[in-house]
C-alpha cells in the first residue's frame, strides 16, 4: 500500500461516520498494510534531509522526534512518525482523541495503564500497568481518548525505530497529561509555543505590579482557550495568597 491509498482509504471510512470502535478495527488494519513496508517512507526521509522549507514548517510539538506525514480534510486525522533513538522511553501519557499506533522499523514496546482514582485531586493519579505488548513492522495497537488511553512506549531495538500513528478528531484540545506511576503524580503539558503562554502567566502571579492583575482579568475576558483562562485563574490566587496578611 502507498502513503496517498492510505489516506483515501482513511478518509473514505471517516466519511462514513462510523462508531469509534469501527474507526478503529478498520484503520488498524489500515495501517497494518501500509507498514508492513518502509518503501513508502522514502519521501519523507527525503523531504527531512533535503526540504529545509519542509522541515521548517513541521508544527511544533511536545515530542522533539515528531513528523507530520499528512493531515485529512477539515481535519477528519492527522498522521504522524516517530523516531526513536535507541534505549529511548516514553514519559507514560494520555491522548485527546482517538487513534492508531503501528510500528514502521525496529521494535517498539507499550504498556497500557488503567487509572485507579477519580481524579478529582489535582495533580495526583494513581495508575496500574496492564497489557505489555512488543509491536513489530506492521503491528498496531489502539488508542483512546483521556483516562482510557494512558500508556508508553519505548523503543527495544538496539538501533533505531520508527513509528507511524494516527489520531482523530480531538475530544480535547491544546495539551496532554504526564503521568509519573511511581510517584502517583499528573500534570498538563503544552506544546512549545502554547508553554510560553502559560509561562508567561504563571509569572504574572509573582509579577506586584498593578497592569499584571490588569493583564490576567484581561485574558479571562478574552478569546483565550479554557485551558490557559484556567493557568490565569491559578495565577490570580496566588497573587491573592500573597498579599492576603498572615495571621499569626
Amino acid at each position: 500500500m502507498e502513503l496517498n491509498e492510505f489516506v483515501e482509504s482513511l478518509t473514505t471510512l471517516l466519511r462514513e461516520e462510523p462508531s469509534t470502535a469501527e474507526k478503529i478495527r478498520r484503520g488498524r488494519a489500515l495501517l497494518s498494510r501500509l507498514t508492513i513496508s518502509v518503501d513508502w517512507f522514502r519521501e519523507n526521509m527525503a523531504r527531512l534531509l533535503l526540504d529545509q522549507t519542509w522541515r521548517a514548517n513541521q508544527r511544533p510539538s511536545i515530542w522533539p522526534n515528531e513528523v507530520t506525514i499528512a493531515w485529512g480534510a477539515d481535519p477528519e486525522f492527522s498522521m504522524l512518525a516517530y523516531i526513536w533513538e535507541p534505549g529511548r522511553v516514553d514519559t507514560v501519557h494520555d491522548h485527546g482523541s482517538w487513534g492508531v499506533v503501528a510500528t514502521l522499523s525496529g521494535t517498539i514496546d507499550e504498556i497500557k495503564y488503567s487509572r485507579l482514582d477519580d481524579g478529582s485531586r489535582e495533580a495526583f493519579a494513581d495508575l496500574r500497568p496492564h497489557s505489555p505488548t512488543v509491536l513489530n513492522p506492521g503491528d498496531t495497537t489502539p488508542i483512546l481518548p483521556l483516562d482510557a488511553g494512558i500508556h508508553r512506549l519505548g523503543n527495544l531495538a538496539q538501533g533505531y525505530s520508527i513509528t507511524i500513528h494516527v489520531y482523530g478528531k480531538p475530544v480535547r484540545r491544546g495539551y496532554i497529561r504526564y503521568f509519573y506511576p511511581e510517584e502517583k503524580r499528573v500534570t498538563v503539558v503544552y506544546p512549545p509555543p502554547t508553554h510560553k503562554a502559560a509561562l508567561a502567566i504563571r509569572s504574572l502571579a509573582d509579577i506586584r505590579a498593578p497592569w499584571a492583575e490588569d493583564l490576567l482579568k484581561t485574558a479571562l475576558r478574552e478569546n483565550v482557550p479554557d485551558f490557559l483562562k484556567k493557568e490565569c485563574e491559578e495565577a490570580l490566587s496566588r497573587r491573592t495568597e500573597k498579599t492576603e496578611p498572615q495571621q499569626e
